[in-house]
């Protein structure tokens, strides 16, 4: 997927398809109505167990988090936009944390990501 949607020929642990953009041949239909769909994520359950084996769910939550943050508009292509996609990352997933109990997951800063 990431070969044929990015050019980029390896794999990826997460992938984010905005339902405002299509790519070449594909198709995002909204509902009619009042609710609307952000778009999809894909998540590499491989890849992601391959990151953190030992702690797979706060693996698979930080790469659903962040497929959401590129739906909504995040990107990390530049340094700032990889500091904001962090701190934005770590404070949804602190308050997702607390309402469960838990303590605040590990979240390593992003590095800004090669066009």
């Amino acid at each position: 997927m990431n070969r044929a949607f990015s050019g980029q020929d390896a794999s990826t642990d997460v992938l984010a398809f905005p339902a405002s953009e299509t790519a070449a041949g594909f198709y995002f239909a909204l509902p009619p109505g009042p609710v609307a769909e952000l778009g999809d994520i894909v998540i590499s359950v491989p890849d992601a167990l391959g990151n953190a084996p030992q702690r797979p769910l706060e693996e698979l939550r930080l790469l659903a988090v962040h497929g959401l943050l590129h739906l909504l508009g995040h990107d990390h292509h530049g340094a700032e936009e990889a500091k904001r996609m962090t701190v934005e990352t770590r404070r949804l997933l602190r308050r997702a944390a607390s309402r469960r109990g838990e303590a605040a997951p590990r979240v390593p800063k992003l590095v800004p990501a090669a066009r």
